[in-house]
């Protein structure tokens, strides 16, 4: 029955555009496959896992991790994730730390590691099922037989075994699904499990909870907002963005906002310049590049970035999404070594073939950032905006990959020659 359960999760997940492991089940121990591993121990495995060993499965393992996307509620601590199984192979006595051999550690058997790399013990008087935390060194119980943790767990959807996953789904008793937060993740969940964007496009309540899930990447979620009114659409989204608390929650609200309604927000995202706006900077940035025109938005951003120090990590997180030739004219009088940052900037604002050559043929620091920013380019597949002579351009790549001192240099300039051909 579980081992239907947990294949009819993942493919749920797997259709709803999470990702997932495909599910471990290896076959059911045998009698003496049991006894090699007790003589090991030199214990008996507690019966109701031995039970579960000898007609479920040896091995169990399911792993799914929630799209970036996905905006979880609020009232959780952390965001869940698949992390859950079982391993005779590997069952044994866990180690908790001590330079001694630790009574403690004789009590237990650890049959799962957890991602962080705590540990999941069966207790072997009584066969309750605990957590073990090596930072804390802390206990924490889950269950008080494996029976029960394996059927609370599934019932949560095999979240992830690590502290941060578990504990806000606690009570004394070990994982509780009466908890408020435990309601709360288990119907998020199966609206997520469930809901498709043909049932979303009902009503905006709906849709908006659709993509609260999955983003705005598809194109049909985008289009579903078209059936409503856009000065609904934009005020809604708006008082989203103003009304969550993270930060992540705000930029996930601001990546649909400039998707679907960018010029009815014009000038709202005007006022977000004025002194008084609490909006952080990386968020009016990025909305002022997607819903401003590119000349007023560049100047913006610009005008602000000249009243401070410019470092590389500035200029980048600052600029990338403008994608706007003009900021290499900025550049040239700022880039300076390291360039790491700056390579990459020059790479996201649409070089032209000619551009980057004349920064190769350029002062020390605009030639490092140009290869690097050209051998980036060719790994992405991104390609200067007009063609590239390439015969101009093996000739000067082979003259610095033979002139070069430092050999990371001549592999960069040996690299782009590689590509030239390849990539461009």
């Amino acid at each position: 029955m579980w081992v239907e359960r947990w294949h009819h999760l993942l493919k749920q997940l797997e259709q709803q555009g999470a990702w997932v492991h495909p599910l471990e089940i290896n076959p059911v121990a045998t009698e003496q496959e049991l006894i090699i591993v007790e003589e090991r121990l030199g214990v008996r495995i507690p019966s109701e896992f031995r039970d579960l060993l000898r007609h479920c499965s040896q091995q169990v393992g399911v792993y799914w991790s929630l799209p970036d996307e996905a905006l979880l509620p609020i009232e959780l601590d952390d965001i869940p994730s698949g992390d859950f199984g079982w391993s005779l192979e590997g069952l044994d006595f866990p180690y908790f730390g001590g330079d001694d051999e630790d009574s403690e550690e004789q009590l237990y058997l650890q049959f799962h590691t957890a991602g962080n790399g705590d540990a999941l013990l069966i207790r072997i008087d009584d066969g309750s099922v605990w957590y073990w935390s090596h930072e804390e060194d802390e206990f924490d119980l889950l269950a008080g037989s494996f029976n029960d943790y394996v059927e609370r767990v599934t019932a949560l959807g095999c979240l992830g075994a690590d502290c941060g996953q578990h504990r806000q789904f606690c009570s004394e008793d070990g994982l509780d699904l009466s908890l408020t937060s435990s309601q709360i993740w288990l119907k998020w969940f199966e609206q997520y499990l469930t809901l498709t964007l043909k049932q979303a496009m009902s009503n905006m309540e709906s849709l908006l909870m659709y993509v609260s899930m999955h983003g705005v990447k598809d194109s049909k979620a985008q289009e579903a907002f078209a059936q409503f009114d856009s000065s609904e659409v934009y005020h809604t989204l708006r008082n989203k963005i103003e009304q969550s608390l993270s930060a992540a929650d705000k930029k996930a609200w601001c990546e649909v906002l400039v998707q679907v309604c960018a010029i009815e927000a014009r000038e709202w995202v005007r006022t977000l310049w004025n002194k008084e706006n609490e909006m952080p900077n990386s968020l009016r940035d990025y909305l002022t590049a997607y819903c401003l025109p590119a000349e007023e938005g560049l100047s913006l951003v610009l005008q602000d970035i000249e009243k401070q120090t410019i470092d590389s990590y500035t200029a980048l997180h600052r600029l990338r999404h403008f994608h706007n030739p003009k900021i290499i004219t900025w550049m040239k009088h700022h880039v300076a070594f390291p360039i790491d940052g700056w390579d990459t900037l020059l790479s996201e604002s649409q070089p032209s073939a000619e551009l980057l050559f004349e920064w190769l043929n350029g002062s020390e620091v605009e030639r490092q950032t140009a290869i690097h920013a050209a051998c980036q380019m060719m790994q992405q597949g991104i390609k200067p905006t007009t063609l590239v002579d390439k015969e101009k351009w093996r000739q000067l790549l082979a003259f610095w990959e033979e002139n070069e001192v430092l050999r990371k240099n001549k592999q960069l300039f040996s690299q782009a020659l590689e590509g030239l051909d390849s990539s461009w």
